[in-house]
């Protein structure tokens, strides 16, 4: 049975948001440097054992020029841009994270207008300067008492560098993807290139932590059960549960826009889930913030 697209892609956003609640709560016992080299390692080891179940080859001829792409974008996406959300995120706080993500698709669209030549009609533009406002209300809320303004400053302008990575990543190889996507064995093609953009950023990842000092102080961190099984949760929770289930939305779903703004509802499930279980505060200001999020994600992708 086919589960429909638009499940998977609410699937996938319950799921990322199971995860983001995890690591925040991971990064206050160790390196959120840490957290990502281990959640891209237990999530390669998932993702290999997946394609080797569907009987998908390790290894695939593409070109030159595709291969030195995934590599940039796995770079870019899942080392520095993970790296930097994470480490954010250790900073401001999950909803706050959450908020700011709703600028993901508008950075998508921008860099696709400018790499890509695709034009913006009226409601994106509207969509995106709506968003941009979302992230100025967050950015002006008087929460002195809850955090230092500066951290919250240099938080909010890491996650933005991080999001903005992460949609260049996505757009230096959507032509490829968009060219793979309708062939017979299309889908297992994007499921290998994810795969492996997920390898490089292993690599990328393990070499930030790697560059840190005391790195033996803070791997001595992870002897702790109950961190072991939070990193294992979310990873499996975050980057492979969360990563498949989008893949496989953006396959099935019939109206792909609709897809990008059901990612978004992890935005809802991390306000929740973050007053739930990590004590944060669901202000009046972050209300209309995300309000506002919504609106202009919903604006730049569905009319």
């Amino acid at each position: 049975m086919i589960v429909p697209g638009e499940v998977l892609a609410l699937m996938a956003a319950l799921f990322w948001s199971i995860a983001v609640v995890i690591f925040k709560s991971l990064t206050q016992k160790i390196s959120p440097f840490l957290v990502n080299a281990l959640k891209n390692t237990i999530a390669l080891v998932c993702f290999i054992i997946t394609i080797s179940l569907l009987k998908i080859p390790l290894l695939i001829s593409f070109t030159g020029q595709e291969y030195t792409k995934f590599i940039i974008s796995g770079l870019l996406g899942m080392g520095i841009a993970d790296a930097i959300f994470i480490y954010s995120l250790s900073k401001i706080g999950a909803n706050r994270i959450a908020i700011l993500n709703c600028f993901e698709p508008i950075a998508v669209y921008l860099f696709t207008f400018f790499l890509l030549g695709t034009s913006l009609s009226e409601l994106e533009i509207i969509g995106f300067i709506i968003v941009i406002i979302s992230i100025l209300v967050i950015s002006h809320e008087k929460d002195q008492d809850d955090i230092d303004p500066k951290i919250k400053r240099q938080g909010i302008l890491l996650q933005i560098c991080a999001i903005l990575c992460s949609a260049l990543s996505m757009v230096m190889i959507k032509n490829i993807l968009d060219d793979y996507r309708y062939k017979p064995d299309g889908f297992d093609l994007i499921i290998w290139i994810a795969v492996f953009r997920l390898f490089i950023g292993f690599i990328a990842s393990w070499a930030i932590f790697l560059c840190l000092k005391n790195k033996r102080k803070l791997l001595a961190a992870i002897k702790d059960k109950v961190i072991i099984i939070k990193i294992i949760t979310s990873s499996v929770f975050g980057t492979f549960m969360a990563l498949g289930c989008w893949m496989m939305g953006q396959a099935y779903i019939e109206k792909l826009p609709l897809a990008s703004i059901l990612g978004q509802t992890s935005l809802i499930f991390i306000l929740i889930f973050s007053w739930l279980f990590l004590n944060e505060k669901i202000t009046k200001v972050r209300i209309i913030a995300s309000a506002f999020a919504l609106l202009g994600v919903f604006l730049s992708n569905y009319f």
